[in-house]
């Protein structure tokens, strides 16, 4: 593993100044000092254009056919479009075909600067076969290029296009830093695309933390690797993307905390990684870290954090609840803008929820639909990883690749209606009721479907099934859905019977947790099956009363909370699950369907913290029926681009 300080003495043994002269590399190289060349055996921290990049300790790719050796050089390497097979006609590298790679790179690749055009390698030909225009030559010497240089294939066949720190003769990978400001990782990670293997990351790939803080606020720091090189290894629409995934997801040579220190303590670093998780892998996407969450998943608000420090949401004063128990991933997602996607776990809204506290689109796909594998359980019944993200084309994309198409409808139907969930809206203020309604209207006229209010409350007492016995549905269903603490509490007892077999005495439980646990105690397994069996009877009602002719095949319009400020210091006074009936967090899950959260807005009030207005995500739930998911995707996104409705949020203060 890499340890050290962001350009701190412990990294380099000698003044702040003279690792600044030996390293800043923006203009030419140093002159050669032994300091150098020695540090760069262990890895070194340089600045380029603002940004600060590590040289890893790895295996370099020595570039012996240079005609020049570099203390420290900047280099880009571009690959040469293969040569047709049996033509001897010698190839141009004209201009145009530079600029639209180097416009490639600095659109797509955010670990690239043009000032890593000092030096280029064109890699794929050598002088005999290629020439480099004059006109090509002129646009990279504006560009600050001084020196080019041709690779043949037979040398070399597995280095990747993208940017390099030359020393000497050696070709080093870069890793751009990125520190974690708003304190949403449990651990970084060593990116692990090496630039001279050419190989696929498999299920006996270890991961390594990347254990670097920032100098000024000891904040974790993120390594970025270049996505051109990623895309040059893997051919998939996923290639390139970054991910974190949340700290109850195993992954190879790294613990796993769960949220709890204790948890973190009995066990040893993960053999295997999650099974959703290796399949994003070995699609290209890079995984930067692991991110904070609730301890054992249940929802905790920030202040009823106590192994570890909720993650700070980006969102409004940034004193904001970032919602949970996915809390870390959605915090991760709306702060940094090189981040693609994050991984979180959803058993009752901890995909969902979040993504509304925190402003960013959030997917709880259809149960079954992704391997649980490797995921610490909390209730087997309804757990699945979901994806959070700022962009909902990228949530396509990945559900896309992601899901396992036996669990998605091969030949959707078109959605027939739109459902106004009428019961689940009594507890949102109006104005936003009305900016949701509008919401619904528009899905309606753009899909060309007709919208009701449908109240599951009066559809029950008007059509029970023979197993309510005459009980209204909250009666019947209310105390049912406390089921799922017997499943949460027997899921934990193997990790605290280890932990007092290490440590001889009981682990640290956190009071939410404790809470819950001194209530799952008295519940019978009898109980359990009887309540869920219950759940059973509600789903199969809901099914055959609930969505049938005109309704068949829905879009359920429903909300996640009420948008009020919930300030990071205030103790929790509001009604948490279990809740009266089957409530909008709950119905995805018990219906087993896929379920999209869907940014709308902003919602002004005055901050106590600030003392200004402030803007508060608004975000609301639309679940399809199981196995829509990308049909539910496609339907909102198609909704929100003919309305002129962003299809993204950005990173940061506000959504939009």
């Amino acid at each position: 593993m890499v340890r050290g300080a962001l350009l701190a003495d412990r990294c380099f043994p000698t003044s702040q100044s003279v690792v600044n002269r030996a390293i800043n590399i923006m203009t030419k190289a140093p002159t050669p000092t032994p300091f150098a060349a020695a540090r760069l055996e262990g890895g070194c921290v340089f600045s380029v254009a603002g940004g600060q990049y590590f040289v890893p300790p790895s295996k370099p790719n020595a570039v012996a056919r240079l005609p020049w050796a570099h203390d420290f050089g900047l280099v880009s390497v571009l690959r040469v479009p293969q040569h047709r097979h049996g033509s001897n006609e010698k190839r141009q590298i004209t201009a145009s075909w530079v600029q639209d790679t180097v416009h490639e790179y600095e659109q797509r690749d955010d670990v690239f600067d043009t000032a890593f055009l000092a030096t280029v390698i064109f890699h794929g030909a050598d002088e005999r076969s290629v020439t480099l225009t004059d006109e090509a030559r002129e646009y990279l010497g504006k560009l600050g290029n001084k020196q080019v240089a041709f690779i043949a294939p037979p040398e070399l066949p597995h280095l990747l296009p993208g940017p390099y720190l030359l020393v000497g003769h050696e070709l080093r990978d870069v890793w751009k830093l990125a520190a974690d400001t708003h304190g949403a990782s449990m651990v970084t990670l060593e990116p692990k695309l090496s630039p001279d293997i050419l190989t696929r990351l498999s299920s006996s790939d270890a991961f390594e933390s990347f254990q670097f803080l920032d100098t000024g606020d000891q904040s974790p720091i993120f390594a970025l690797q270049s996505r051109t090189k990623a895309r040059a290894v893997f051919h998939s629409p996923l290639a390139g993307l970054r991910m974190v995934i949340k700290d109850n997801i195993h992954l190879r040579g790294i613990k796993t905390s769960a949220g709890n220190r204790a948890f973190y303590d009995t066990f040893p670093p993960c053999s295997e990684t999650a099974e959703c998780v290796q399949k994003l892998l070995d699609q290209g996407v890079s995984l930067v870290g692991k991110t904070k969450m609730n301890s054992f998943g249940i929802w905790e608000e920030p202040i009823e954090y106590v192994d570890y420090q909720a993650p700070w949401n980006p969102r409004a004063d940034r004193y904001q609840s970032p919602g949970g128990s996915s809390s870390g991933s959605a915090a991760a997602i709306a702060a940094y803008d090189w981040l693609d996607i994050a991984i979180g776990t959803d058993t009752w809204g901890s995909v969902t929820r979040p993504a509304h506290w925190c402003g960013c689109f959030g997917l709880r796909p259809t149960l079954g639909a992704l391997s649980p594998q490797g995921i610490v359980p909390y209730c087997q019944t309804w757990d699945t990883a979901g994806i959070l993200t700022r962009d909902l084309g990228v949530c396509k994309d990945v559900a896309a690749e992601w899901l396992d198409a036996n669990a998605l409808q091969s030949d959707p139907q078109p959605f027939s209606s739109v459902i106004w969930a009428k019961d689940f809206w009594n507890i949102i203020e109006d104005d936003q009721i009305n900016t949701a309604r509008d919401f619904a209207n528009k899905v309606a006229s753009v899909l060309n479907i007709s919208g009701d209010d449908v109240s599951f409350e009066e559809a029950w007492t008007k059509s029970p099934p023979a197993e309510a016995n005459g009980a209204s549905l909250l009666e019947f269903i209310t105390e049912a859905t406390g089921a799922q603490s017997y499943d949460a509490y027997h899921n934990c007892q193997p990790f605290v019977e280890q932990y007092r077999k290490k440590f001889n005495h009981a682990p640290y439980i956190s009071p939410r947790n404790q809470s819950m646990w001194n209530f799952a105690k008295n519940v019978s397994k009898e109980k359990r099956d009887e309540d869920f069996a219950k759940l059973d009877v509600f789903e199969k009602w809901f099914h055959s009363t609930i969505l049938t002719e005109k309704h068949s095949n829905p879009l359920i319009i429903m909300p996640l909370e009420c948008v009020v400020p919930r300030y990071r210091d205030n103790t929790p006074t509001f009604r948490r699950p279990p809740q009266d009936g089957v409530g909008a967090l709950a119905l995805g899950p018990v219906m087993k369907s896929p379920v999209l959260a869907v940014p709308l807005t902003d919602i002004p009030y005055l901050s106590r913290i600030t003392n200004q207005q402030e803007r508060l995500p608004f975000v609301l739930a639309v679940m399809g029926k199981p196995g829509t998911d990308l049909a539910l995707i496609d339907a909102i996104y198609s909704v929100l681009e003919k309305t002129g409705s962003p299809t993204a949020v950005k990173a940061g203060k506000l959504m939009f």
